[in-house]
């Protein structure tokens, strides 16, 4: 696939990603944070095998199933519920913050695991993202010490080791089937919470909350993810991870105009800054020299 097809997927991809952000807020009026997870994964397994169906292969062997069932533990149902929990006690702006230390996360592990290269003027890049990021959601930054905290370093570190074990153990089962079943493999354990919790509220499952979901877990989730791990299997994690940067910014734009939020002048700074940074890393280096792909 052309390398101009990978952009235009990464920008849907980050978009519908980031328009989950204001649209949670207007899910959580009806639901509980882990019913809202429990809905939203459940309809983005649905939805896979429904837009994929024709090239999902369900593996046979203990060993592929069980290293499938690891990675949806990582990258679905710990991540998300320790994010989902953390925010309930956190700001969405400290929560966002913590939650994309993934891409500097996911960097280091590459490093560590994957035994990737690191070059100078990425290892730049990837910082002036996550200054960007703390710029962005400086004006409404605020930190209430507790459990929340933790759990939302739990899930981004889960999310980023997902991704490194994903490289490392999955790239052969096939991308399709990768995606269809970290949503399956994760529906029972989410199941399990939200009825020993009793989480969701039956009489608020309106039009207006599945409208939602169904978004969510269509587009934003079965598709996006599918086009995450799509971009994942042909780069390497230096090559993209600063990249997610981006997401938390576009969320900031979508708040402006659907939930009204203000923008200050260290909003703006921090796009320039994510700018520079996403510009910085997808820079090539050869023999010292820098040069922009082709």
């Amino acid at each position: 696939m052309p390398k101009v097809a990978d952009i235009l997927a990464f920008i849907a991809m980050a978009s519908s990603w980031a328009l989950n952000y204001p649209l949670v807020k207007f899910a959580l009026v009806y639901q509980s944070p882990m019913s809202v997870v429990f809905f939203r994964v459940f309809l983005a397994a649905v939805f896979s095998f429904i837009f994929f169906r024709k090239k999902i292969k369900i593996p046979r062997d203990l060993k592929t199933n069980l290293s499938l069932l690891l990675f949806s533990f990582l990258n679905m149902t710990l991540f998300m519920s320790f994010w989902f929990l953390g925010e309930q006690t956190e700001s969405s702006s400290i929560s966002s913050i913590i939650i994309y230390t993934y891409p500097v996360l996911s960097i280091l592990f590459s490093v560590v695991f994957l035994k990737e290269k690191l070059s100078g003027i990425r290892a730049l890049g990837v910082i002036f993202g996550f200054i960007g990021i703390i710029l962005i959601f400086l004006h409404q930054l605020t930190v209430k010490p507790g459990p929340g905290l933790f759990f939302l370093a739990i899930g981004a570190i889960s999310w980023a080791l997902g991704t490194i074990y994903f490289k490392k153990y999955l790239q052969g089962v096939g991308i399709y089937t990768v995606n269809a079943l970290q949503f399956t493999y994760s529906i029972p354990f989410l199941l399990l919470i939200v009825v020993s919790t009793g989480s969701i509220n039956f009489s608020m499952l309106t039009p207006q909350f599945l409208i939602i979901v169904l978004y969510m877990g269509s587009l934003s989730t079965a598709v996006a993810y599918f086009i995450y791990i799509h971009l994942y299997s042909k780069y390497s994690v230096s090559d993209i991870s600063s990249f997610f940067f981006a997401v938390p910014a576009l969320s900031v734009i979508f708040s402006y105009f659907l939930l009204n939020e203000n923008n200050s002048l260290a909003t703006y700074l921090g796009f320039m800054m994510i700018s520079a940074g996403i510009f910085l890393s997808s820079r090539k280096q050869n023999n010292g020299i820098v040069q922009i792909p082709d």
